[in-house]
């Protein structure tokens, strides 16, 4: 007898039907399975890496941005500092001229040039305040006809300077609109040929 119970439960193996050691079916058969449970997990953790991933700022744009910001900054101080240093040279040189000149419109401008440095230097002081819509230009006249800015102000204190200048004949200083003309206007605050000369500043003429 025993025999034949243990043929008859492997053959009921066989069928397909789980059953228990009593032969009553297992209470197991219609719980979700551990495979499918662990591929869900697997799907929900890349889901949400995905959305993770797309809503986190990528560090490459703020290295980009900040690099960008270093170069303006690096740009703006070799500039001042150009500009500061072209004034000093025609102002420090062994062999430099500098002429003092009272601006029409009120304020002083202090001219300078060096042969040794090249260089010429304007320095701007005591400006009187002008409208958001105007600025003091000062302008190097070159031989040829072109002209060039050495500096602007909206009337704070100035000083810049400009190099070679071999080719200089004179010094405009004018009051222009905020955008800054091709030319000068003829109607100027003081006007100082080149070079300069230590009778320089009684001969400069105080606008037109």
């Amino acid at each position: 007898m025993p025999v034949t119970e243990r043929v008859l439960n492997f053959a009921d193996d066989l069928s397909g039907e789980s059953k228990t050691m009593t032969g009553s079916h297992s209470q197991h058969r219609d719980e979700p399975q551990d495979e499918d449970l662990g591929l869900d997990l697997v799907s929900h953790v890349a889901s949400s890496s995905r959305a993770e991933r797309k809503t986190r700022p990528r560090r490459w744009i703020f290295a980009i941005v900040g690099a960008a910001i270093i170069v303006i900054l690096a740009l703006v101080v070799f500039s001042l500092l150009n500009g500061g240093t072209k004034a000093s040279k025609a102002s420090k040189a062994d062999d430099a001229i500098s002429v003092a000149v009272d601006l029409k419109s009120g304020g002083n401008a202090n001219l300078s040039s060096s042969k040794s440095e090249d260089a010429i230097g304007v320095e701007l002081t005591s400006l009187p305040p002008l409208d958001e819509s105007e600025q003091y230009v000062a302008w190097a006249i070159h031989d040829s006809g072109s002209v060039s800015v050495i500096t602007k102000s909206n009337g704070e204190d100035a000083s810049a300077g400009y190099s070679p200048a071999d080719d200089v004949i004179a010094i405009h200083i004018t009051v222009e609109s905020s955008t800054t003309p091709a030319q000068p206007s003829e109607d100027t605050e003081a006007s100082v040929d080149l070079p300069l000369s230590a009778d320089s500043s009684t001969q400069a003429s105080q606008g037109s």
